[in-house]
């Protein structure tokens, strides 16, 4: 740093405001510290800030409020946002108001914290370098002021695209078409996988006439170096001196907790810094797009999915359960619903706790998720019942299924220390008849369950002859 990069620093708790200051001046900033809405508004009117670290719950003005004011008057202002308590509405507003990161205090360790910081700041140094190249060509030369205005331009489109939701794939192909456009390439190749889910994503672009072995050539470098990116411990230099399939090649890697990407792009004459720092300045918004996206979907998963479990929700299923009879009544195809209930389970909460009751959910949770396909959507309906929505199954081929689960589930063991537990389950098995609704097949297997139970429990009923659909 030529200077000292200054940072508001608002933070309602004394205590907290004292040693997050200093943590932030021993690591070279200048930092001006408040306690109150009011007070930060007073300072970002007084002076020019590089980053501003806010806490949600500040009295007088709250920290949104101070967002969306610093990125109305002062845009390239990196702001940070941090709470007490997580809050879906909040952090996805916040995201939607251009802050780089949400963070939970519970979850904000100093070192942590000074890592955020220092990537903030880096991404505005960037950018600004950015501008400020841009702005030097354009006085310097009147051809490449047009270049540059473009390339301007792609990137104030670029962070327009990234700024709102997006899907993996989207996110993947704008970051590869936006590259494509801003540098003359003869190849460029992206590679994405997950870390802890399996999402494995590529594209390639490459120039009319390249040869299929330079290509095939590229392709194989691009994936063995993103394996040893992902290999802890094989980032060596003997590991990474592959040979290059072309004279200059431009690569970065971009993480986070969930995910890895290499995108590359090749050609026979050397790049020139300004390319260099544009493919850089893409390469980091796309790192914060995806990291972005991973936050807007987990805290869109805490509305859909169930706390304990990890399975949908009861809310989730009635929306999921509306498109798959649609989906049924289009393509005609069948439509099939389990509904299991866990027997006794009101004993084993009263004999052995409701911590062992929870195990025994999560169990059966896990189970399901390792028996059933993909395409079949498993929920839990609340308490100790669970439902199973088949697409493209018969009612008789769910039968068949819902005995193979009843059987396999009496089998399971959970070992405690003074003995093992097992539990048992009653599935009632409903098909979707014509003109029935989505709550007649919730009813029809709910009361085939409840048919299970008066006979003994541990059973599989299915619908009862000459079941009448709900007009």
């Amino acid at each position: 740093m030529t200077q000292k990069e200054k940072i508001l620093l608002a933070e309602a708790e004394p205590q907290m405001l004292a040693k997050r200051s200093e943590m932030l001046r021993q690591q070279g900033y200048t930092v001006r510290a408040v306690a109150d809405g009011l007070e930060a508004q007073k300072a970002l009117e007084e002076e020019k800030f590089h980053l501003a670290l806010l806490d949600l719950g500040l009295p007088g003005l709250s920290g949104l409020e101070l967002l969306s004011r610093i990125k109305s008057d002062s845009p390239y202002t990196e702001v940070i946002l941090f709470t007490g308590k997580a809050d879906l509405d909040s952090a996805l507003q916040a995201l939607r108001l251009g802050a780089y990161d949400y963070l939970l205090k519970s979850e904000m360790r100093l070192k942590n914290l000074a890592s955020v910081v220092a990537r903030a700041l880096e991404r505005r140094r960037l950018a600004q370098s950015n501008r400020e190249l841009h702005l030097h060509l354009r006085r310097a030369q009147g051809e490449l002021a047009q270049q540059h205005s473009q390339d301007l331009s792609r990137l104030r489109r670029l962070g327009e695209s990234l700024a709102v939701p997006l899907t993996w794939e989207q996110l993947f192909h704008g970051l590869v078409s936006m590259i494509w456009d801003s540098l003359d390439l003869q190849v460029l190749g992206l590679k994405f996988q997950g870390i802890r889910k399996e999402l494995t994503l590529e594209a390639y672009r490459h120039q009319p006439g390249l040869r299929e072995e330079v290509l095939a050539s590229f392709k194989v470098w691009l994936t063995r170096r993103l394996h040893l990116l992902a290999e802890p411990g094989q980032e060596t230099p003997e590991n990474l001196r592959l040979e290059k399939p072309f004279p200059e090649i431009l690569w970065a890697k971009f993480h986070t907790a969930e995910s890895l990407a290499l995108v590359a792009g090749g050609r026979q004459t050397l790049f020139t810094p300004e390319e260099s720092e544009l493919f850089g300045v893409i390469v980091l918004q796309g790192e914060a797009a995806l990291k972005n996206l991973e936050l807007f979907e987990e805290v869109k998963g805490l509305a859909v999915r169930d706390g304990l479990t990890g399975l949908y929700n009861y809310r989730h299923f009635w929306e999921i359960l509306a498109h798959e009879v649609e989906q049924s009544r289009r393509y005609q195809t069948p439509l099939s619903l389990l509904f299991l209930d866990l027997d006794n389970f009101k004993v084993i909460n009263d004999t052995l706790g409701h911590a062992q009751g929870d195990v025994v959910l999560k169990t059966l949770a896990d189970y399901l998720r390792e028996a059933l396909r993909q395409a079949d959507v498993i929920c839990r309906y609340g308490g100790e019942e669970f439902v199973v929505l088949l697409p493209k199954t018969p009612v008789e081929q769910a039968m068949k299924l819902a005995e193979r689960l009843r059987r396999k589930i009496a089998e399971i063991v959970i070992p405690l220390p003074e003995h093992d537990l097992q539990f048992t389950v009653s599935i009632g098995v409903a098909g979707l008849l014509p003109g029935m609704a989505g709550h007649g097949l919730v009813e029809a297997a709910d009361a085939a369950m409840y048919r299970a139970k008066q006979a003994g429990r541990n059973q599989v009923c299915g619908p009862k002859e000459g079941a009448a659909a709900e007009k």
